[in-house]
């Protein structure tokens, strides 16, 4: 009798799941792939590894900037498409290969709407990252994620350049509702989020409408003639519920949400007992179909 294999746990789609063969996956970065510091597990790493030693092409999908999956790409020696900016760009080997920008009256008025109201907000406008203050309480990002900013938005004309996403912190709790409103009257495209190194602070990426890690996922998959049945990806915050909805096999880590378990296929322990390692070995190795009557989810395979 088949079954899940120790730390799996159905999710609350698991009803939907038809185990397809895996052709490519895609990694969240915080929460899943790194923790409060940037550097990888060794687990981690080794399930990386294994992966693409199956002829499976191993990517990321992340708010971060570009930069900000420098260190898991060289850790892991991916070589698949990356979807940044909350799917609104998508490398290859570094190099832009799709993007999608907002429309430069709506990028106009979040700017003022952040300055106005003092709202810590980041704004990656064509290769640079631009802040509408230079905030203290940012400065793990700056540290551990993007750098140092370039500048600042009031300096930039946004209606002569391209912004692919905004990223508002809402470091004061009411910020968050605010942005939220604000992002659905421009017709924007708004997505919760996490990060490890701010804990407890509500993230709201902004991108163009139709614009999120789903999207950048399907579209690079596509690319290459992966099809999304044969999508595994794996995340713990709600701007990974647009790639769960896109891909065969979704598994949410073990610290996300009931409603980020409650969109994926199945869920793995949690990150600081290596849960997205767990899953891609099981996932690719040996796991795999569930008879609950029978069977309980985390029995040993």
């Amino acid at each position: 009798m088949m079954h899940l294999s120790r730390g799996l746990q159905p999710g609350g789609r698991f009803d939907d799941w038809r185990r397809p063969p895996v052709g490519a996956v895609f990694l969240d970065v915080d929460g899943t792939s790194v923790g409060e510091h940037e550097e990888p597990t060794v687990a981690f790493v080794d399930a990386c590894r294994a992966v693409q030693d199956r002829g499976v092409t191993l990517s990321f999908a992340t708010g971060r900037p570009p930069a900000g999956v420098d260190v898991v790409r060289a850790r892991t020696g991916s070589r698949g498409a990356d979807v940044v900016h909350n799917g609104a760009l998508v490398l290859q080997g570094g190099a832009q290969i799709g993007g999608w920008a907002m429309p430069a009256t709506a990028a106009a008025r979040v700017a003022r709407w952040a300055l106005e109201h003092g709202v810590y907000a980041e704004f990656a406008v064509g290769p640079d990252f631009l802040v509408s203050d230079v905030r203290e309480e940012a400065r793990p990002a700056w540290d551990e994620i993007a750098g140092g900013p370039d500048g600042a938005v009031a300096d930039v004309d946004l209606a002569r350049a391209e912004t692919y996403k905004i990223t508002v912190y809402a470091f004061a709790p009411e910020h968050g509702p605010a942005a939220v409103a604000l992002g659905a009257e421009l017709g924007l495209h708004v997505d919760p989020s996490t990060a490890p190194v701010f804990p407890g602070v509500g993230i709201l990426n902004l991108t163009a409408a139709g614009i999120s890690k789903g999207r950048g996922v399907e579209w690079a998959a596509r690319r290459v003639g992966i099809p999304a049945r044969e999508l595994l990806v794996v995340g713990d915050s709600g701007n990974d519920v647009s790639m769960f909805g896109v891909a065969g096999t979704a598994v949410a880590m073990g610290q996300a949400s009931a409603e980020v378990k409650a969109a994926a296929h199945l869920v793995t322990e949690p990150f600081d007992d290596d849960g997205c390692a767990l899953a891609l070995h099981a996932l690719l190795d040996h796991v795999v179909s569930l008879d609950t009557a029978a069977v309980p989810a985390a029995a040993a395979s």
